[in-house]
C-alpha cells in the first residue's frame, strides 16, 4: 500500500495533495529512513522524528474517519520500534512514508472513538457525538 492509499483514507472535503498526488512533506518527515536509523538511541536526536510522527498521528486522528486514534493499544515506543524495523529494510524510503506504512498497516488496530481503549487524549469538554462513549 501507498501514501496515496492514505490520502484516499483521508479524502473530505479540502484536497490532500496536488492534482499529481504530490504534496510537501515538513520538518523530520523529508529525511531518509536511513538518517533515522542513524539517530540510534540518541534522545536528541531521534526528537525531531519523534515530534514529527506525534504530529501526523495527531492531524491523521484529526481527519481520518471513524479514527480517535490510529495507534489502537499501541505506545509511542511501540510505533518507534516498528518504524525502525521497516527502515531497516527500507534505508532509502523517507521517514514520512515509514509513518504512513505504519498507519496504513495498523488500521484495522485503529481506536475508532473516546472510550474504546487506546490513547491518552480527550474531548478536551467538547461534548462527545450522539451515541459515542466517552
Amino acid at each position: 500500500m501507498t501514501s496515496a492509499l492514505l490520502c484516499a483514507l483521508l479524502a473530505g472535503p479540502a484536497p490532500a495533495a496536488d492534482s499529481a498526488g504530490n504534496y510537501a512533506i515538513w520538518g523530520a518527515g523529508a529525511r531518509s529512513c536511513h538518517q533515522f536509523r542513524r539517530a540510534g538511541d540518541d534522545a536528541a536526536s531521534l526528537a525531531p522524528f519523534r515530534d514529527f510522527l506525534m504530529g501526523y498521528l495527531t492531524a491523521y486522528n484529526t481527519l481520518a474517519p471513524q479514527t480517535y486514534n490510529a495507534l489502537g493499544k499501541q505506545s509511542l515506543e511501540d510505533a518507534m520500534g516498528w518504524i525502525g524495523e521497516y527502515c531497516a529494510a527500507h534505508q532509502i524510503d523517507s521517514f514520512e512514508r515509514a509513518v504512513t506504512q505504519l498507519v496504513v498497516a495498523h488500521h484495522e488496530q485503529r481506536t475508532r472513538g473516546v472510550g474504546h481503549g487506546g490513547g491518552s487524549g480527550g474531548t478536551w469538554g467538547r461534548p462527545a457525538p450522539a451515541g459515542e462513549a466517552r
